[in-house]
């Protein structure tokens, strides 16, 4: 008898149980904002609910962000999933996700940089060229959303619902430092180039946005070659013949007119080698005022940066006269190599024995900040070309030289 009743209590716990599990324990239910649409609106969150989840594919932080600011205004807790889960109704895109609705918003800034935001379907989708611009077009829409789409705890988009941004020549690394976000550099090698001969000690690299320039030289500084190669750093377009560019110390690209520029360096410091770089002609050599170990022009600015030994800094003018004098502050303990600009700021490369650092002055000679960049090889040069940051390394007497793009990661992150 006593063991009939043990059974019985437990069959009567394991039902209870099992009522639970079908009824209370079910995840929550999602199903009660009404409206979820109407023909113009479509709620991302009401009521402290919402229909949505957030899908993302290699960009978990962005969207981990917006999760976050999501629940800090609506109360809404909306889960994060990858894309490779079943796709659901209602969903926000974050980058690049496995949904066709993707690919209708990335339309909108092909070949070129940027982020579009907008409503396809029952999907928010929020894409960008790179992770970078996502996070810039989240703080877009989360400021827009706030402002405009906010009511109480609810936000309820139009579904004409429009964000976005394109640009052509976006200067990403200026643009983040100049608005204080913070990010991180990565590297990526988009072109090798092997020894010739005796000719394996890579130094300067330049780009004219269309081709990307190196300078070889043997190892007595008496002889070099500038080898030219498409953007994609597959094919090899042109080369010059021979000549003596001294210890080839940088290189930059002229755009008023045309010339790809060899700084001799060392005790050759001004003593400039020009090239035509449409025909690589080889031209008559330029005498300047100052020493010259590193060098960039800028096109906008119509100037040059010139610095030697990692304590001068110089802003001349097209033909070389001198603007601005101004002596290097930074104390990195890294060797200084050449340098490279975009509109706003200077960028000094710098190896060490286990990475690299972009040193950053602005154009009146002010340094603003060090950059760390993840690769263990010498930097020889640095340029800015086509949107996008590169640095040149040399990568060792039987390999010779690569180039590598330089990009910088910003995630978008919500504070209160």
């Amino acid at each position: 008898m006593k063991n009939r009743y043990i059974h019985g209590f437990i069959a009567a716990s394991a039902l209870i149980f099992a009522l639970c599990a079908l009824f209370a324990c079910q995840p929550e239910d999602r199903t009660d904002i009404v409206p979820v649409e109407n023909d113009d609106e479509i709620a991302i969150a009401k009521d402290g609910k919402s229909m949505f989840s957030i899908v993302y594919s290699a960009d978990k932080p962005n969207a981990t962000g917006l999760a976050s600011f999501l629940s800090y205004y609506t109360g809404a807790d909306i889960p994060v999933v990858r894309d490779n889960a079943a796709a659901s109704e209602y969903e926000i895109l974050v980058g690049q996700c496995n949904r066709s609705e993707y690919a209708q918003a990335s339309a909108d800034f092909a070949g070129t940089f940027g982020y579009s935001i907008k409503v396809v379907g029952h999907k928010l989708v929020v894409a960008g060229s790179d992770v970078s611009w996502i996070a810039l077009g989240l703080r877009a829409l989360t400021s827009k959303l706030v402002v405009e789409c906010l009511d109480g705890k609810n936000i309820v988009i139009p579904k004409d619902l429009a964000v976005k941004q394109t640009n052509s020549d976006p200067q990403m690394i200026a643009r983040l430092i100049s608005k204080g976000y913070d990010f991180n550099l990565t590297a990526e090698s988009v072109l090798t180039h092997a020894p010739v001969g005796d000719l394996y000690v890579a130094q300067g690299a330049a780009s004219d946005g269309k081709h990307f320039y190196i300078v070889m030289r043997n190892s007595a500084d008496t002889k070099a070659v500038v080898y030219k190669y498409d953007m994609a750093g597959k094919y090899l377009v042109a080369q010059s013949k021979e000549f003596n560019g001294g210890h080839c110390n940088d290189m930059t690209y002229d755009a008023a007119k045309d010339l790809a520029i060899v700084a001799h360096g060392q005790s050759q410091g001004k003593i400039l080698t020009p090239l035509n770089a449409s025909t690589m002609e080889v031209l008559p050599n330029i005498n300047i005022s100052v020493g010259s170990g590193a060098i960039t022009y800028n096109q906008s600015r119509k100037s040059y940066a010139i610095s030697q030994g990692g304590s001068s800094f110089y802003v001349t003018d097209g033909d070389f006269n001198v603007k601005l004098s101004a002596t290097r502050t930074d104390a990195t303990g890294y060797t200084a190599q050449g340098m490279g600009s975009d509109d706003s700021y200077v960028y000094f490369p710098m190896s060490g024995s286990k990475d690299n650092v972009l040193v950053v002055y602005d154009w009146e000679g002010k340094h603003v900040t060090t950059l760390t960049v993840p690769v263990a090889l010498e930097s020889e040069s640095m340029f800015y070309a086509a949107g996008r940051y590169y640095v040149a390394f040399y990568t060792g007497s039987k390999t010779g030289a690569a180039i590598y793009e330089i990009k910088p990661v910003h995630y978008y992150s919500f504070t209160k």
